[in-house]
């Protein structure tokens, strides 16, 4: 066995940094937890430059998310405008009475087919 000091604190050890390949005793090591499940000596050093990686792509996604957020919301604010406009509400209200119109007028095209059906069974 090759033991040589740790390179943060000087004392012997046996172990090396899987990242940076420096002799690093296990006091200086991550400990292995529920949320970083290694099975390899790492030292503290090599894990805050992950910390920093993560934190900066945490930071990343969640400017992403609130530059969409800010996005919708604009979107939303201009779609609410333009819904309410004065224009909008005499197009849509004409739209509907149209529709209206067309389902009344379906409706007595099926009521007249209806009756003549009836009608033609009765032998009238």
């Amino acid at each position: 066995m090759n033991i040589v000091p740790c390179h943060t604190c000087e004392s012997e050890t046996d172990l090396t940094c899987r990242d940076c390949e420096e002799p690093v005793c296990e006091d200086c090591c991550v400990v292995p937890t529920i949320h970083n499940q290694i099975e390899y000596a790492l030292c503290k050093s090599c894990d805050m430059g992950y910390e920093v990686e993560r934190s900066i792509e945490a930071d990343r996604e969640w400017n992403l998310s609130e530059q969409k957020r800010i996005k919708r919301e604009a979107a939303n604010a201009k779609r609410k405008a333009t819904y309410w406009k004065p224009e909008n509400i005499e197009k849509r209200r004409t739209e509907k009475a149209k529709r209206n119109a067309e389902r009344v007028e379906r409706n007595k095209e099926l009521l007249a087919e209806t009756f003549r059906i009836v009608n033609s069974m009765m032998g009238r």
